[in-house]
């Protein structure tokens, strides 16, 4: 990330979103951009591992923070965080950098941006690669969160959803701030199932923070470069604008926007990569085995890591052959 610039653009929500960006020159002045977008609770720093394997390409990178996250507004209002609107920003960043094509690129939350982008602004988007998310068709109706629970707790014997009961609780935001170290221990922890266990446990995740258990963290989350970011950036602001992606779901913001995508964009006619991990029991790599299944990705490639959710910050390098070999192959 060191060979990107820092930048900031004021979009006519009158948000301010700080992103980062290489320059334009001869050699990758007729190639589409990459465009990384990130997930919870991270900031365009997520991909700095990726992207410094990536440096040498002939194609200009652009990673933002997204809305209530890094150095991009914080809104508390939840219906600030419709799909709608947030892509109408993030297209603003693409204007300022005079971009016409990009591949978009998303992790956890951002994967799920990358796909809306896709879906309100296809004129700009030539590929699709996401991580740990699976491609997601607009959803039909509203979304119910004990639904979706009792749905997946049957079909896999556990709930996939179960930790967002805990993050749209009214006390989420306070319990989050207050137990920043133990929220941390959450998500990178090594132990057997852990992700299985915390977040897809009922009630395990609030258990677990304001309890007095520690679990073992991965290798890579012991690094400052990762750790020391989190703690700085939570330091200095609240969990309530992160926790929005999940209350505009549940409070169904955002099933009034799937609405206003045109049917026909529901088939991906893009070549799509699609990186699954092994130990993201969240996210299960099997997911997108049923939009492949219904004929909506014809072009879609399948590659797995042996990681669990944080992909970008366990295996950069990993994830960055995947990449390019993806990019390089298909857009020459």
């Amino acid at each position: 990330m060191d060979r990107l610039q820092k930048k900031t653009v004021v979009t006519k929500r009158s948000f301010t979103y700080t992103y980062y960006a290489s320059k334009k020159n001869e050699e990758n002045a007729s190639k589409p951009t990459l465009f990384f977008i990130h997930g919870f609770p991270d900031s365009a720093h997520l991909w700095s591992g990726v992207v410094d394997h990536l440096s040498d390409l002939p194609y200009r990178i652009i990673a933002p923070d997204t809305l209530g996250y890094g150095g991009t507004s914080k809104p508390l209002d939840v219906e600030m965080y419709n799909y709608r609107d947030m892509t109408n920003d993030l297209e603003e960043i693409l204007q300022a950098e005079d971009v016409q094509k990009a591949i978009v690129i998303g992790h956890d939350w951002g994967s799920i941006l990358a796909q809306q982008f896709y879906f309100f602004h296809p004129e700009h988007v030539v590929g699709i690669i996401l991580l740990n998310v699976a491609y997601r068709p607009p959803q039909e109706g509203k979304f119910d969160l004990t639904t979706m629970n009792n749905v997946t707790e049957k079909a896999f014997g556990y709930s996939l959803f179960a930790y967002w009961e805990f993050f749209t609780a009214d006390d989420a935001p306070k319990i989050a701030d207050e137990n920043l170290d133990k929220m941390w221990e959450a998500m990178h922890g090594d132990e057997p199932e852990w992700m299985k266990k915390i977040f897809c446990g009922r009630g395990a995740l609030r258990k677990y923070l304001l309890g007095n258990e520690h679990v073992p963290l991965k290798p890579y989350a012991k690094e400052a470069k990762w750790k020391d970011d989190f703690m700085q950036r939570f330091g200095n602001q609240t969990f309530e604008a992160p926790f929005n992606y999940y209350n505009a779901t549940v409070n169904n913001v955002q099933s009034k926007s799937d609405a206003d995508i045109p049917k026909e964009l529901h088939k991906v006619q893009l070549p799509m990569l699609y990186i699954g991990c092994t130990g993201d029991a969240v996210c299960r790599s099997d997911a997108i085995e049923g939009p492949r299944k219904a004929g909506l990705l014809p072009d879609l490639e399948v590659q797995s890591i042996i990681s669990a959710h944080w992909v970008p910050m366990e295996k950069p390098k990993e994830v960055a052959q995947h990449i390019r070999s993806f990019v390089t192959r298909r857009f020459p």
